[in-house]
Parts: structure tokens; C-alpha cells; sequence
């Protein structure tokens, strides 16, 4: 679920990816990076932490100059469980070199099935210097026999397997990439010298850029000096397939992705969650941020008084409560790392109002529920300020199956409706009762059709093969 971003324009292009990567913060805090150019020369630089700890610093901005650059965060699914020493190797966007020409690549998605590349670029003489499925990417065209860029770029991508959103630097030119099913996002946006393109439209907020379109499902845009120079469909048949937990949780409520709102995605959810899951709680209120929107959507339907019971600490320690032995700021706690100690982490990020739970039935909120751990932990903080009931409401489905396709969730195992019921789950997070939206419903909150939807963590069903490993 990176965030990447690329532009083109006059002079200065590095301050306005910092901005652009700093409206994408939500998508990945893992590490951050920027690679830019001034039609000669490449500069980047990355680092682990939130952008600002990486790129927050004039004199690093001043140096990286150029009109051509793309950026990245990161938030990994593949090539993390390795050593702090070597974890910095997989940090974007990657270096390739292309018949003795630089070039940088970010990617937003996951690649399956990637062994064989792999030990096809060895042999061709290629030295992996990272663990991370990109690099393959990079690989690929390092040590393609094509003598056009991209001509060999359009020869590899049929081949890759999973998903994936891309923005490639060349010295003068960036180049944007959907794959053929559009299960991660990306859109076309122009500023006052140039143009670019974002993983989410809300990038485009704070540098005053305005929003074109989406790239649509197998599509590569060519950003130069002139513009737009190119824009085609690659692959045959495409089709949308959009990943739902874009909407569910991902996403910026103000970005607009694929025609679609989050936030008004967010609000219908809720308001027919409350429909199914019918409740007679003296107040509703959210997990925040995650199941604010839904909340409101809730209340309207429900008519149950939506009040502020549970608060975030703004000054949240995720770096110190990390298992990592890195100081990482992380701000979602889905994105840490595994292994982080998820119920600790909500001790010290959430607290309740025992004035406005007391002796109340309360409905909590959220927009899912993956792992278990979470729910219980603020479910005994209501309690413990005497909240009589606590009734959950999930505002999507139960997640039972794994995702290969962008999200970390590497295991049925992990998935606690992959093995439990719903009865046996609402014992687990010792609420007075539990209800998810339905599967139809989520659907019908979307405002897409069924087929233009990845719902695999939800129903099994991929529009991808899952991996042969």
C-alpha cells in the first residue's frame, strides 16, 4: 500500500515531492525517498522514518535539484523480516541501470511468483542488492536486451505477476504505470509548470495542483519537458479490480479514487451497517480515526447519539513501543511492523471519557477487524470506565483470507475470522455482542460493481492467481 508520486516542471520540482510524499504520510511509514533530476543528473536520497524525518531538512531539499522526480513510502509486505543492517538496502525508490543510463523506480503493490525472474537476471549477470520483490523490476530491465527503454518495459510488464502501481525516472522523463487490473491506485494531476502523477489525488492538496484523471487499469503515461508526450494501454484486456480496503481503510477520505469517494464509501457503509446490525446503545462512538466516518454514518442511521468517548494521544510514543530497534514514528498501527505488540500499543495510543461511558450501553465503531487484538483491548478500557454494554460493529465483512496483492496480511493464521465464528470472536473480544456489514452491503457502499472490485481477503476470490509458493 506504498504512496508514490512523480512530476515534472520547472526548477525546484524535490520541495514539492517532500509535499506530495507528505500528503501520502497515511500509506506507508516505514521509510521515505526521492530521486530527482535535471535532465543530466540524477541525486536521491532515502531514508527509514516518516518524511519529515527523512526529508525534512533544507539542506538536504537545496541539493537534490532538478525538473523531472518521483518519490516513494514505504509500507512492506515483502523483504522486512530481514536484518536492521540490511533493511535500509530495501528502502525506494531502487537504482537500475539501462545500457549505461540511471534510472529510478517506485512501486506501490506486490509482486508474486518472482524466483524465476530472479535467477533469469542472476544468470544475465545481475547482483541483487536487496530482498524486496521491486528490485526484480529494476532487474528486469537492467538486463533487458531491448535498446529502447520503453519498448523493454512494455516487454516485461505482461509478464509480472500481482499487482502494481509505478512511477519510474529516467534522466529526462518520468514515466507512470497501472497494471492490467488497476488494483493499485494511481492518478494524473498538473500544476503551474508541469504535471503529475500520485498515488491518491489528496497529494496534489498542498501544492496547489489540481486533478486530471485516473490512469486507467494497464495504462502508461510518459511525463517530459513537453508534457503528456505519451499515453497507451499496454496490456490486453484490462480490467478494473480495484482493492476495497482502498475504501475500507487506506485511503484519504478526500482523495478520489477511480471515480470513487472514500469518505462518501465510508458514510454508506456505516449508515447500512447500523441497518443490519440493529442496536438499542445509549451512544455510538468510534476507534479513531479508522471508524470515525463510519460512525457518523451509524448514528444517522440508527439514531443513536454519537458522542467522543475514545481519544488518540497526539503525542503517541510508536516509535519507543515498536519492536523495531530503529527510533520509526509510526502514527497507524496497522502499519507497524510485525511483531509490534499490538494491545500495548493501544494502552498507550487511546484513552476513555468515564463521563460519557459510565453506566452506558455503548456501540464501538470501527471499519474492520484482521488480527483480534485490537478490539479487546479497547473494549476492557470502556469497561474499566464502567460502560455497562459494549457492542462492536465492523463496518465490512470478516476478513478470512489472505491478501498477496498489496496489504500485509501473509496468512490465514493471522486472520482471526479465518478460524473462529462470529459468536466465537465476539467471546474473544468479550463484547456484549458483534455484527459486520455484509458482503452485498460493502459492495453496494462502494458504487462500483462487484467485478470491478479485488474482495480476495473477504471471499477468497483473487483477479489474481495466488502464488505458487
Amino acid at each position: 500500500m506504498c504512496g508514490i508520486f512523480g512530476i515534472t516542471g520547472a526548477e525546484g520540482v524535490a520541495l514539492k515531492i517532500f509535499f506530495g510524499l507528505y500528503d501520502l504520510q497515511h500509506r506507508g511509514e516505514q521509510s521515505a525517498g526521492i530521486a530527482v533530476s535535471d535532465g543530466k543528473r540524477v541525486k536521491f536520497h532515502k531514508g527509514e522514518g516518516l518524511v519529515t524525518d527523512v526529508l525534512g531538512r533544507e539542506e538536504i531539499l537545496v541539493q537534490l535539484t532538478g525538473r523531472y522526480g518521483i518519490g516513494h513510502n514505504r509500507y512492506s509486505t515483502i523483504g522486512d523480516d530481514i536484518t536492521p543492517e540490511d533493511r535500509i538496502f530495501n528502502v525506494q525508490p531502487p537504482e537500475g541501470d539501462f545500457k549505461g543510463q540511471k534510472f529510478f523506480l517506485a512501486h506501490n503493490g506486490n509482486l508474486i511468483n518472482i524466483q524465476g525472474f530472479k535467477r533469469y537476471a542472476a544468470e544475465k549477470g545481475y547482483a541483487f542488492k536487496t530482498s524486496s520483490d521491486t528490485e526484480v523490476i529494476t532487474a528486469l530491465l537492467s538486463v533487458s536486451d531491448r535498446a529502447d527503454f520503453l519498448e523493454a518495459l512494455m516487454d516485461i510488464l505482461p509478464k509480472l505477476q500481482g499487482s502494481f502501481a509505478l512511477t519510474i525516472l529516467l534522466k529526462d522523463k518520468v514515466i507512470g504505470v497501472r497494471d492490467s487490473r488497476g488494483i493499485r491506485p494511481l492518478c494524473l494531476g498538473r500544476h503551474e509548470s508541469g504535471f503529475i502523477l500520485a498515488s491518491e489525488s489528496c497529494a496534489f492538496h498542498t501544492i496547489g495542483a489540481s486533478f486530471i484523471r485516473d490512469i486507467l487499469p494497464g495504462e502508461i503515461v510518459v511525463l517530459d519537458e513537453t508534457g503528456i508526450s505519451r499515453q497507451f494501454i499496454w496490456a490486453e484486456n484490462p480490467k478494473l479490480n480495484l482493492c476495497v480496503f482502498e475504501l475500507v481503510y487506506f485511503a484519504r477520505p478526500d482523495s478520489m479514487i477511480d471515480g470513487i469517494s472514500p469518505y462518501v464509501h465510508r458514510l454508506k457503509a456505516g449508515e447500512l451497517c447500523a441497518k443490519e446490525n440493529p442496536t438499542k446503545a445509549d451512544l455510538a462512538t468510534s476507534i479513531p480515526e479508522s471508524g470515525e466516518i463510519y460512525s457518523f454514518g451509524f448514528a444517522r442511521a440508527s439514531g443513536i447519539p454519537l458522542e467522543k468517548a475514545i481519544f488518540r494521544n497526539r503525542y503517541f510514543l510508536g516509535d519507543i513501543l515498536s519492536h523495531s530497534d530503529k527510533s520509526r514514528k509510526f502514527v497507524r498501527t496497522f502499519l507497524m511492523e510485525r511483531g509490534t505488540d499490538r494491545r500495548k500499543i493501544q494502552r498507550h495510543k487511546f484513552y476513555c471519557l468515564r463521563k460519557v461511558v459510565h453506566e452506558k450501553s455503548v456501540a464501538v465503531i470501527d471499519d474492520s477487524l484482521i488480527r483480534g487484538n485490537v478490539s479487546p483491548e479497547i473494549i476492557s478500557m470502556l469497561r474499566k470506565q464502567g460502560a455497562r454494554e459494549v457492542h462492536e460493529r465492523i463496518c465490512s465483512p470478516p476478513v478470512r483470507h489472505p491478501c498477496f496483492l498489496g496489504i500485509d496480511m501473509p496468512s490465514r493464521a493471522k486472520l482471526i475470522a479465518s478460524s473462529l465464528s462470529v459468536g466465537e470472536i465476539r467471546r474473544h473480544i468479550e463484547a456484549d455482542s458483534l455484527g459486520y456489514l455484509e458482503l452485498e452491503s460493502l459492495i453496494e457502499a462502494s458504487g462500483l460493481a462487484k467485478e470491478n472490485l479485488c474482495l480476495g481477503c473477504f471471499t477468497g476470490e483473487y483477479p489474481v492467481a495466488p502464488p505458487l509458493e
